[in-house]
């Protein structure tokens, strides 16, 4: 059992898990799994993750988890009164009949650009959420659902303020708590479909909220089946969602594209191969302006894949037709993809890293990313400058010099996705690991 793995499940075995629910358990496993850690070790994990229960802990795997935060019944689009409890020490605000106005946006962008070259360790978000929905809106960030460490998800988030450097809680969702949601930014309102629910269950509505007014409102039903998708991007028009993640049913090449000023959904053409794993925390895909690409593979419950490489391929939404990219040199498990500006930069489990010219179709290699191997997928965040690779270490790849920079002392407690925020990448949430939360900037 490789070290990294044996460490996780001895630090499992020695916290208190009396409020660990059978959801939770499965989900860490999957997590293992995904990881390229076989069966065996997964259920040696599971075994282990079980022992700190006791007796009353495994009676509870007999009953239904329940869902976290839930609202009691659709949203209202009207929020209530203001709330009368103190802000805690993590700088949330009471919610009010409004969110405390965010700056403009290029006052947000000149509190970032501010910040300190390096790591800045900001206020860490109320409750630790991991898999949530992270996103820059212009103004600030959108950090939404997720997983707790001790099970269930949310259906409520804050907006984080750069200026005034605070959380602000947000109306709860007229949805059941999930995570690893589509989600994408519209410039008006964020548009949240799929993911998971609590025990593990695939849901298949979703909402859009409106950071200007404080409401949801519910989207129309989609022409797919209740998922979360492996591939999600807003074209400026239509949030265009494709494929399922899972891995304990049969694969799909459906999507649909949904236009919210419209307010109707369209099923889009079938792939012409299905993909469930495109990096994690899914959906991770790039839009290059005219197409989205999507990397990855078809892995079976061990991981393994039929390919000795990554799948590549792009869908114009315009046309209503896909492509396959040219073979990609990457490993079945293809973690992370990001656009900087005019190519896609797409790395992998073994740490190589590539480039695809959209205008070519062609890829060239890059020289491995100088960080540490371990169990862990690497993802990739861009700006047009540079690119951050994050695994057990992070590097810069230099987009105008051509080459790595390795980064150094990074902190441990940004564990969520890592987003663009103009000059800056931004890093929260909590590992699923543990309760561990955080929110970090690293200004390049």
């Amino acid at each position: 059992m490789v070290p990294d793995i044996r460490e996780r499940l001895r630090r499992a075995a020695q916290e208190p898990r009396g409020d660990l629910d059978t959801a939770t358990l499965r989900r860490r496993v999957g997590q293992l799994r995904r990881r390229r850690v076989g069966g065996a070790v997964a259920g040696v994990a599971l075994l282990v993750l079980l022992v700190p229960l006791g007796q009353a802990g495994l009676e509870r795997l007999r009953e239904p988890a329940g869902v976290v935060d839930r609202p009691p019944g659709p949203a209202a689009t009207t929020p209530g009164p203001p709330a009368t409890t103190a802000p805690s020490a993590t700088t949330a605000t009471p919610r009010a009949a409004r969110p405390a106005p965010l700056g403009t946006p290029e006052q947000a962008l000149r509190a970032l650009a501010r910040l300190p070259k390096g790591w800045t360790a900001l206020p860490k978000p109320p409750g630790p959420r991991n898999d949530g929905t992270s996103l820059w809106i212009g103004n600030g960030l959108f950090f939404w659902g997720g997983q707790s460490w001790s099970g269930g998800s949310h259906a409520t988030g804050w907006l984080f303020d750069p200026v005034a450097r605070r959380w602000h809680a947000i109306s709860p969702a007229p949805l059941a708590g999930r995570s690893a949601a589509a989600a994408v930014w519209t410039g008006d309102e964020v548009l949240v479909w799929g993911g998971y629910g609590t025990g593990e269950r695939r849901v298949g509505d979703g909402a859009a909220y409106d950071p200007a007014t404080d409401t949801w409102r519910t989207l129309p039903a989609a022409p797919l089946s209740a998922r979360a998708p492996v591939a999600t991007v807003w074209t400026g028009t239509e949030m265009v969602v494709w494929g399922s993640i899972s891995r304990d049913q049969p694969a799909v090449r459906d999507g649909a594209a949904f236009d919210p000023r419209a307010n109707r959904w369209r099923t889009i053409a079938a792939a012409p191969v299905a993909l469930n794993d495109a990096g994690w925390p899914a959906p991770i895909t790039v839009w290059t302006g005219r197409e989205m690409v999507v990397i990855g593979s078809l892995l079976d419950g061990n991981n393994v894949s039929t390919r000795p490489d990554a799948t590549g391929l792009a869908y114009d939404p315009a046309a209503d037709t896909w492509r396959t990219l040219p073979p990609v040199r990457l490993s079945p498990q293809a973690s992370s993809a990001a656009w900087t500006g005019s190519q896609v930069m797409a790395t992998d489990y073994d740490l190589r890293a590539v480039l695809y010219d959209p205008e070519r179709n062609t890829w060239r290699r890059l020289p491995r990313i100088p960080i540490e191997e371990c169990e862990g997928y690497p993802v990739v965040a861009a700006n047009g400058r540079v690119a951050l690779v994050r695994g057990c270490g992070h590097a810069l790849w230099d987009l105008e010099a051509g080459r790595w920079v390795k980064v150094r002392d990074a902190p441990r407690n940004g564990q969520g996705k890592m987003v663009a925020a103009g000059p800056v990448f931004l890093i929260a949430g909590a590992s699923h690991e543990s309760s561990a939360n955080g929110l970090v900037a690293y200004h390049p």
